[in-house]
C-alpha cells in the first residue's frame, strides 16, 4: 500500500489529553514520589510529557537504557539531570562509584544531598525503571528519593513492580500511584482517538474495536491505523498478548504502509537508543534525516521527539523491537557495519562510552581494543575505575587475554581498583604479549613503552631500572601522551632518591609543565609536592613551602583529595600546615593522607618509605609521639636494598634520631594499624560485619576484632559514633557537602 495513505488525517499526530490523570498529578504535587506503572504501550511517557507541559515546575527526564543497569552509570545520568535543574554537581561527580565501601559510604549520601540542592521546586522523571535489575541501582534511586525537597517530586515510570523501599513510601502515604487500570483509555477517550484519526465505524463496530483493545492505548492506535487504511483490524491486539504477537502486528499493519526507503531508514537506525539527526545521516548515508524524522513524528505516534530542537528523537519500544527483529531477519550482514558507523560517529563526538558500546555490539574486538586503550589515560587521571570496569565488563577473560591492549587496560583496572592480584595476573599476560626483551624495546616500541608506564608506577624494577624505563617512555610515546608526563615525574623521583638532585628536579619541572599542558592535574600536583619535599629534606623551607602550597592549591581546585594517587601530595600539605601552626587542619589532612596511603603503599616501594616518614614528621609537629613512633617503624620495615644509601635512608636516620627524644604515651587515633584502617573504611557502608569480611577475605571474627580495636582507639562505643569521629579526623572519606 502506498505510503501516501499514511499522510492523511487518519495518521495525523494524535493526542488524547489525559485530563483526569493530570488532575491527580496536580493534586498530588506535595507527595515526594510518583509511580506510573503499566506494561508497554499504556502511555506512561506520554502522560509524563503532558504533565511537564502543564506543570510550572521544571522537569528533567532520565531515560533508562540497558547499559545503565550499573549503579555508577545510572548515578552519573541522574547527576546530569539534577545539574540541568540547577544543582552544582562538581563535587558529587568526583565521588561516583559502584564499588564498596565508597558506594554506600560516600556516593549514596552525596546523591541525597545533591537532590536537595536545586533552587525552587522541580520534577525528576526516571523512565523505563524496569530495565534496572541490579539492587544497587535501586539503592541509587532510593538515595535520590530521600533527598527530594518539599514541593519537588521524583517520578518513576516502569513496566514492572518496584522495590521494597517504594512500598514503604506508599504505606506512609507519601506517594502518587498510577497503574494500568488508570492508564487504560476510558470509553470517551477511545472514541476521541478514533474520531481524531478519522476512523468512521458504526456504533457497534467501534464498541467492539474498543472492547477488543481493553483500553490499551497503543493497541487501539494500531488497530485504528489498520481500520483507517481499510484493513480488517485483526488479529486482536491486547495488553496481554505476547511480545511476538505485537511485533507481528506492527510489521503487518504499520511498517507495510511505508515506502521501502522509509522502512529501510527506520530499520537501519533502530540500532541506536536515541536518534540524533546527524547520527542517522551517518548511519544510512543520506542528508535528510532531520526532515524525514520530523515528518514521521507528525504522522506516526511511535516516533517521539525528545526536545523541541527537531534534532533528537526516539522510537517507541514496541516499534524499535519490531525494527530490530526485521533488521536481524532481512539484513543480518549489515547490523555489525551499522554499529561500527555508530561507534565512529560517537567517537568523533567525544562520547567514548557510546562508541565502545557500539564497537562491542559490532563484535569488532580490534575496534573495542583501540577505543578502550585510548580512554585509559582519562580513567586514570579521573581516579574512577568504574568507567574502565564497565568497558571491560562486556568482554570475557578469553577476549581480554587475546588482545595486548585490552590486557594492558585490565592491568590498569587492577591497579586503579586496588586489586594487586588482578593487576599482577594481567601484567604477566601483557609480558607474554610484549616478549621477554620488552624493557630493551621500551624506547622504540609503543606497546613496550605503554607496558613500561605501569611498571614504573608499580616500582618493582628498582630505581635505576625505573629511570631507564622512564627514558624509553619519553622517547617512544607521543608528545601529547599523559604517560610521558608520568614518566618524567617518576624519573624525577628516582633521580632525586639516588642523589642526582638537580637532574631529578629538572625532570620534575618537565613533568609539571607537561601535566599542566595536558590537564593531568594529579601529576602536576605530585611533581610540585615532591620538589617541595626534596627541599624540606634539605631543610630549605623557603624554597619548599611555596611549592607544596601550590600543590595543595591544585588538589583543592581540582578535587584531587579523593584520589589515592594524591596521597604524597596531601601528606606534604599536612606537613606544611603543621609547620605553620595550623594543627587542627593538619590533623584532618594527616588523617586523609593516612587513609589514602593505605591504598598505594603496596604499589611503589619508595612511597612505602617516604609516605610514613613525612607523616612521622607531621605527627611530631602535632605532639603525637605514639603515632610518630608507629609510622617511623613502618617506614623502616619497608626499606629495601635498592633504597639503601638513598635520600630516603638519610631522612629515615635523621627522623629516628629525633624520635629518641620523644615520649610515646597513650593511644592516638592515628595509631590504627593498616588492617584496622581497612576495616574502618567499610564501617560507613551498608555492609554487615560478615559482608565486610567477604570483601576483605577475612573472617567475621577478625573484622569484629579490628572494629572493636578501632572503637577503643577512637574513644567511641557505637558504629555510627565511630564513623562520625573518623570522618572528623579525615580517616574515612566524607560525602561532599551539598
Amino acid at each position: 500500500m502506498p505510503e501516501g495513505r499514511l499522510t492523511a488525517r487518519a495518521t495525523a499526530n494524535v493526542r488524547v489529553r489525559r485530563g483526569p490523570l493530570l488532575s491527580r498529578l496536580a493534586q498530588g504535587g506535595a507527595q515526594p514520589l510518583v509511580v506510573i506503572r503499566a506494561g508497554a504501550g499504556f502511555g506512561k511517557t506520554t502522560l509524563a510529557a503532558q504533565w511537564a507541559e502543564d506543570d510550572r515546575r521544571p522537569h528533567a527526564t532520565v531515560r533508562v537504557a540497558r547499559f545503565m543497569n550499573d549503579p555508577a552509570v545510572l548515578a552519573l545520568r541522574l547527576v546530569d539531570a539534577l545539574q540541568s535543574l540547577g544543582a552544582d554537581t562538581e563535587d558529587t561527580r568526583t565521588v561516583l562509584t559502584g564499588a564498596e565501601p565508597r558506594f554506600s559510604a560516600v556516593t549514596l549520601p552525596a546523591l541525597t544531598r545533591l537532590a536537595l540542592q536545586p533552587q525552587g521546586r522541580y520534577v525528576l522523571v526516571v523512565d523505563d525503571v524496569h530495565l534496572l535489575t541490579e539492587p544497587d541501582c535501586h539503592a541509587v534511586l532510593q538515595a535520590v528519593a530521600e533527598g527530594i525537597p518539599p514541593g519537588s517530586q521524583l517520578a518513576l515510570l516502569s513496566r514492572s513492580a518496584l522495590p521494597q523501599w517504594v512500598a514503604r513510601t506508599r504505606s506512609e502515604g507519601r506517594m502518587v500511584e498510577i497503574g494500568p487500570s488508570d492508564l487504560a483509555f476510558r470509553d470517551d477517550e477511545s472514541r476521541h482517538l478514533l474520531s481524531t484519526m478519522g476512523v468512521a465505524l458504526a456504533e457497534d463496530e467501534a464498541g467492539a474495536l474498543i472492547d477488543r483493545c481493553e483500553g490499551w492505548p497503543v493497541g487501539l492506535y494500531l488497530m485504528a491505523l489498520a481500520a483507517s487504511r481499510g484493513s480488517e483490524p485483526t488479529p486482536v491486539v491486547t495488553p496481554t498478548g505476547s511480545d511476538r504477537y505485537v511485533l507481528d502486528y506492527l510489521r503487518a499493519e504499520v511498517l507495510t504502509g511505508l515506502r521501502p526507503r522509509t522502512r529501510e531508514f527506520l530499520r537501519r537506525t533502530s540500532v541506536v537508543d536515541e536518534l540524533d539527526v546527524h547520527l542517522c545521516d551517518a548511519l544510512v548515508s543520506r542528508q535528510d534525516s532531520a526532515r524525514l524524522l520530523a515528518d514521521l513524528a507528525q504522522r506516526l505516534q511511535l516516533v517521539v521527539p525528545l526536545d523541541g530542537s527537531g534534532k533528537h528523537y526516539r522510537y517507541h519500544h514496541l516499534l524499535v523491537d519490531a525494527l530490530r527483529v526485521e533488521l536481524t531477519e532481512q539484513e543480518p550482514w549489515l547490523e555489525p557495519e551499522l554499529h561500527r558507523r555508530a561507534s565512529s560517529w560517537y567517537e568523533a563526538a567525544g562520547d567514548w562510552d557510546a562508541a565502545i558500546r557500539h564497537a562491542q555490539a559490532a563484535g569488532d574486538l580490534p575496534l573495542v581494543s583501540r577505543l578502550v586503550w585510548a580512554g585509559v589515560p582519562a580513567c586514570i587521571a579521573s581516579g574512577h575505575p568504574d568507567r574502565l570496569r564497565t568497558w571491560l565488563a562486556a568482554l570475557d577473560e578469553r577476549q581480554i587475554a587475546s588482545d595486548p591492549w585490552l590486557t594492558l587496560s585490565a592491568a590498569w583496572l587492577g591497579l586503579q581498583s586496588g586489586d594487586p592480584a588482578r593487576m599482577t595476573r594481567w601484567l604477566l599476560t601483557a609480558d607474554e604479549h610484549a616478549g621477554p626483551d620488552w624493557p630493551q624495546r621500551a624506547g622504540s616500541d609503543a606497546y613496550s613503552a605503554s607496558l613500561a608506564a605501569i611498571y614504573v608506577l608499580v616500582g618493582n624494577r628498582g630505581l635505576q631500572g625505573t629511570i631507564e624505563l622512564c627514558r624509553g617512555i619519553q622517547k617512544c610515546l607521543p608528545h601529547d601522551s599523559g604517560f610521558r608526563a608520568a614518566a618524567f615525574h617518576n624519573e624525577g623521583v628516582a633521580l632525586t632518591l639516588t642523589g642526582h638532585i638537580e637532574e631529578g628536579l629538572a625532570s620534575l619541572m618537565e613533568a609539571e609543565r607537561l601535566a599542566h599542558a595536558l590537564g593531568v592535574h594529579v601529576i602536576e600536583a605530585n611533581a610540585l609536592a615532591w620538589q617541595g619535599l626534596v627541599a624540606l629534606m634539605g631543610e630549605d623551607w623557603a624554597r619548599g613551602a611555596p611549592l607544596i602550597a601550590r600543590a595543595g592549591d591544585l588538589v583543592h581546585r581540582h578535587q584531587l583529595q579523593r584520589l589515592a594517587t594524591s596521597a604524597m601530595c596531601i601528606t606534604a600539605t599536612a606537613l606544611l600546615q603543621a609547620a605553620r601552626g595550623s594543627k587542627d587542619d593538619a590533623r584532618v589532612t594527616l588523617g586523609t593522607a593516612l587513609r589514602l596511603s593505605g591504598q598505594v603503599r603496596q604499589i611503589a616501594p619508595w612511597f612505602a618509605v617516604a609516605g610514613p616518614l613525612v607523616q612521622t614528621r607531621v605527627a611530631l609537629l602535632l605532639d603525637d609521639g605514639a603515632l610518630a613512633r608507629m609510622l617511623c617503624t613502618e617506614a623502616r620495615s619497608h626499606m629495601t636494598a635498592d633504597l639503601t644509601g638513598s635520600l630516603l635512608e638519610d631522612f629515615l636516620v635523621r627522623t629516628e634520631t629525633l624520635l629518641r627524644n620523644v615520649r610515646a604515651e597513650g593511644i592516638s587515633p592515628g595509631t590504627l594499624t593498616p588492617a584496622e584502617l581497612r576495616v574502618l573504611q567499610y564501617l560507613p557502608s551498608r555492609l554487615t560485619l560478615p559482608q565486610i569480611g567477604e570483601h576483605l577475605f577475612v573472617s567475621k571474627n577478625t573484622v569484629k576484632t579490628h572494629a572493636l580495636a578501632t572503637y577503643r582507639k577512637l574513644g567511641t562505643t557505637t558504629r555510627d559514633e565511630t564513623v562520625d569521629r573518623a570522618r572528623a579526623l579525615g580517616l574515612v572519606e566524607s560525602p561532599p557537602i551539598g
